[in-house]
């Protein structure tokens, strides 16, 4: 491998870009044979300021935001009137030599590597294909090189300087100058701007699962959480999940509608949005559990069949949501749980359940496609309604006497209230009674879920039955008869012998029958359904 510094500066102009390109194309690629076997084939070169500029400007140098980056730290760059971006700036400008490094890689390295991959994990070939499409649409466009690290400067601090007049405080010609902007220089410092150097490492060759180590190990000013390091691992399911969060909808609601929601490990910054994809996909794929660091970085590099079909059934979901989400619905109580359990109860609806309290009172009868959701705000607005009932009902808390530590009975708390002494009881959430509702909302562990899911489960069925009644859900298909419809015509059986007062006999010798044919436009409604003999059933026929 050499190390190639080519010192003389481009020429000026717009097609230094053009001209960047054709260099590094020039500079040795690939791997050593003989001796050492290197990882990553990596050149790296001097390109001045107004080169950098201009390939981010005219889009040869491109984010690959579905992958190989980082959340762009826009909060950090342009908080207090863009402080970071100015400082960086001021740094750059005045210091004399080479201090800088930015990491980008060659966009044709990338297409090779992905056909490569297609070759070896066929069974993925639909989520390659997607990157595929993406890199090979975006190099018919002219892209060459993809930014790895330094994407935070660029976009903030030397682009906005050179095209958007961002000012900065810039000493030159003997003084220091306040509100200096590009445009307003003199030819001779602008050009002193313009040739400014910075070291740039170009990857085209190797391992490329090697460059999320390399990009790890460059902090670009923050240190990487775990999910920072896993959202830019070199697989399908990272590129698929960070596309469901790319969705416009979906940037929307959770930058706009939801954006409180998301703090600490799950802060937009941190890339939080897709950790909470990962782990609603882990959801799916093991039993009703959101997953450890380690099996969520598993997860993420699965060659599994089954993973496509999630993946697709977990992208359709966030597309629902993001377009159908009841703004009217949100609040400061709104918190990232609810917005979980949406997707929790309608998956709920929609596929096999995984808790085992609801595995025994559902069929695959019970479930709905999701064709058949034909007015998702509805359902959704019903389905948070439904669980702010469940997190305001107060006998869930444990009521205190206020400015103390000392709990209330129910007695006490009824003769405090006749009293007008109301207002000195605490009703606190953090005071949730054990294995309800709401105490299972201050985790989110398997048993939280799994709780969550049962106690829900009521409310979910009164919500189908009313969405079913107004045709927010359309019947599924006629000759199907649900789990809760069986039981339900069998106490209408029972109650029917009881009024006639009739001897009472078990059901197992009968069948569910439908009054009006299916044939003749009858369906599965519990007014269309009654128990009566298999003989009688069988000798009526389909008519």
């Amino acid at each position: 491998m050499t190390f190639n510094e080519d010192l003389s500066p481009l020429q000026n102009g717009e097609e230094a870009a053009n001209n960047l390109s054709e260099t590094l194309a020039t500079e040795p690629k690939g791997i050593t044979q003989k001796g050492l076997l290197y990882d990553l084939a990596i050149q790296t070169v001097l390109r001045t300021f107004e080169e950098i500029t201009s390939a981010r400007k005219n889009n040869k140098w491109v984010c690959f935001r579905e992958w190989l980056q980082r959340e762009e730290q826009v909060k950090k760059w342009n908080s207090k009137d863009k402080k970071a971006a100015k400082s960086y700036l001021q740094g750059v400008f005045q210091t004399l030599g080479v201090t800088e490094e930015f990491l980008i890689c060659d966009i044709d390295f990338l297409i090779r590597d992905i056909e490569a991959q297609k070759l070896s994990q066929p069974k993925l070939k639909k989520l390659w294909d997607k990157m595929l499409k993406w890199l090979v649409s975006h190099r018919e466009l002219g892209v060459e090189f993809v930014i790895l690290d330094g994407q935070n400067r660029i976009n903030h601090a030397l682009v906005p300087f050179r095209y958007n007049n961002l000012a900065i405080s810039l000493a030159y010609n003997g003084y220091v100058h306040e509100n200096v902007t590009y445009s307003s220089l003199d030819d001779y410092t602008r050009q002193q701007i313009n040739e400014r150097q910075f070291r740039v490492s170009v990857i085209s060759g190797g391992d490329v699962t090697k460059v999320v180590d390399k990009l790890i190990n460059i902090n670009d000013g923050e240190p990487w959480g775990d999910h920072e390091r896993r959202d830019v691992l070199w697989t399908s399911v990272s590129f698929d999940i960070k596309s469901i969060a790319s969705y416009p909808n979906t940037v929307k609601l959770h930058t706009n509608t939801l954006k409180n929601i998301w703090t600490g490990n799950y802060a937009l910054h941190k890339k939080g949005v897709t950790l909470f994809i990962a782990e609603m996909l882990h959801y799916i794929r093991n039993d009703g559990n959101l997953g450890s660091p380690s099996s969520l970085t598993k997860m993420y590099n699965a060659v599994d069949e089954s993973i496509e079909s999630q993946l697709e059934l977990l992208n359709n979901l966030f597309k629902m949501v993001a377009n159908n989400f009841p703004k009217a619905q949100t609040g400061k109580n709104f918190s990232k749980e609810t917005y979980r359990d949406i997707y929790i109860y309608l998956l709920m609806l929609i596929r096999p359940p995984v808790n085992s309290d609801i595995k025994n009172k559902l069929s695959t009868s019970d479930l709905f496609k999701l064709d058949q959701i034909k007015n998702p705000q509805l359902l959704i607005d019903r389905i948070i309604l439904a669980h702010k009932k469940k997190f305001a009902d107060r006998s869930q808390i444990i009521p205190f006497r206020k400015k103390s530590n000392v709990s209330l009975s129910d007695e006490e708390v009824k003769k405090m209230e006749s009293n007008g002494d109301g207002g000195l009881i605490l009703w606190s959430n953090a005071n949730a009674r054990p294995g309800t509702y709401l105490a299972h909302h201050s985790g989110s562990s398997k048993s939280d879920l799994t709780a969550r899911v049962n106690l829900f489960y009521p409310d979910l069925m009164e919500i189908v039955d009313e969405c079913l009644s107004d045709g927010t859900l359309t019947s599924k298909e006629p000759r199907k008869i649900t789990s809760h419809d069986k039981m339900v015509a069998e106490v209408k059986y029972f109650n029917s012998k009881l009024d006639n007062q009739e001897e009472l006999k078990t059901t197992i010798d009968k069948e569910l029958h439908h009054q009006l044919s299916v044939k003749n436009g009858g369906d599965s409604n519990i007014e269309n359904l009654d128990y009566i003999n298999k003989e009688d059933n069988r000798t009526l026929g389909p008519n």
